[in-house]
């Protein structure tokens, strides 16, 4: 019988319980016990009768340990990550790594000084339909790719910004959304030169941005606009399109479109246009869909993965180093919306 690996829960918030549910439905791991002191954690306990801990040093001391999750705040990750890597855990490391570049590269280090494992949760990347466009990409059927279109357009409801976090910095689409995408578009087309980005608080008028713009170059040439936010009544988000979580009900519509010199792309619904003789606008464009229209083992993808990784038998799909880029892009964003100008990665 192949070994179930076992994965503790740090933090039992909204990502928290989402590891719960992916772990509950995987093959390869087993829920092995979860870190927090909030009495919704203790009925977790009960429910699934697993142990429950006050910190990470109590769970250190217990058996049977293989992996943690760690989904608490960020201003804790490098305290978290850091303590279970130094007794060589590996550890699968919820977006962002870090609040900033320094506690990063500090975690980053311990990884690899401790020889240990460090994914961050990216979830995105193991969702099947983004493995599908990643081979579509590479196997050069768009041709040279020129540029780029990604839409984030969501309305999100007054009860949302009763949470006082949500209306001052750090709380806005930028740092809420955006990140997933700009680990999904580096993912697919490569490392960012340059970034510019716009922001206004026009329509809610918080301290916090509700729009932006964010223009990206990359090292091959292409451009990309990032649109996003949170006051659109729009079915244009990559949450409405995937199907990843049924929170959300699902549009059937497109976020991402990826053009290129032989065809083009969009995607979560999967739609690849082409010529078939001739490239010209004066000839009939072929569409060629995929009747896979969304993948909702995401999570329990990302799960499978990170078992596969402690038991040796893959490396990381998303490791420290990718998170770290994103989160030198996003602070490049940040300070772009500014100043206005662009910057420079």
């Amino acid at each position: 019988m192949k070994k179930k690996i076992n994965i503790s829960i740090i933090g039992t918030g909204l990502m928290g319980l989402q590891h719960i549910k992916a772990i509950l439905k995987s093959k390869k791991a087993n829920l092995h016990s979860i870190v927090d002191i909030t009495d919704n954690a203790k009925k977790l306990s009960n429910k699934y009768r697993i142990p429950i801990y006050s910190n990470a040093s109590s769970l250190l001391k217990s058996k049977q340990l293989d992996a943690v999750i760690v989904a608490t705040p960020n201003k804790l990750h490098e305290k978290h990550t850091i303590s279970f890597l130094k007794k060589k855990i590996p550890v699968l490391l919820e977006k962002p790594i870090s609040d900033n570049i320094k506690s990063a590269k500090k975690i980053i280090i311990s990884s690899k000084k401790n020889k240990t494992p460090l994914l961050i949760g990216y979830h995105r990347r193991h969702n099947e339909i983004i493995s599908k466009v990643k081979t579509i990409i590479r196997s050069g059927k768009l041709g040279n790719i020129v540029s780029a279109n990604v839409l984030c357009w969501l309305f999100k409801h007054k009860e949302y910004f009763k949470e006082s976090w949500r209306t001052s910095r750090g709380g806005g689409p930028l740092s809420i959304n955006l990140v997933h995408d700009i680990d999904m578009i580096c993912y697919l087309l490569g490392s960012i030169t340059y970034v510019q980005a716009f922001t206004t608080n026009k329509t809610r008028k918080y301290k916090v941005e509700d729009t932006a713009t964010v223009n990206l170059i990359f090292d091959s040439g292409a451009l990309c606009t990032l649109n996003i936010s949170d006051t659109i009544v729009a079915p244009w988000s990559y949450e409405l399109t995937a199907g990843e979580n049924p929170a959300y009900p699902v549009t059937n519509q497109s976020a991402y479109m990826i053009g290129g010199t032989k065809g083009s792309i969009q995607f979560p619904n999967l739609k690849y246009w082409f010529y078939k003789k001739e490239r010209s606008w004066w000839n009939k464009i072929f569409l060629k869909s995929d009747i896979k229209k969304k993948d909702d083992n995401t999570l329990v993808n990302q799960i499978d993965h990170f078992s596969d990784v402690v038991l040796k038998k893959a490396k990381p799909k998303v490791n420290g180093n990718d998170g770290l880029n994103s989160l030198k892009i996003f602070a490049a964003i940040t300070k772009s919306a500014k100043n206005g100008k662009k910057i420079k990665i």
